[in-house]
């Protein structure tokens, strides 16, 4: 068996149906420690865009009755 049958047989598995897979095996996951930060400020910042959100669609409706800007 040469080094690049064997090299393919690492990353392939044989289904009962013979099929085979060659993207069985996944790379590892690699996790960057600068980035905790991240999920807390993408929170904090997707609640504020709802705020503002919110705050533009009331006030649109209050102001000109519409909900949509544009459609009656």
């Amino acid at each position: 068996m040469s080094s690049s049958t064997r090299n393919v047989d690492r990353y392939t598995t044989t289904e009962s149906g013979g099929r085979q897979n060659i993207y069985s095996v996944e790379p590892k996951v690699q996790v960057d420690e600068n980035y905790q930060g991240y999920w807390k400020n993408a929170e904090k910042t997707n609640g504020r865009l709802a705020m503002i959100g919110l705050f533009a669609a009331v006030f649109n409706y209050t102001v000109f009755g519409w909900i949509i800007p544009g459609i009656v």
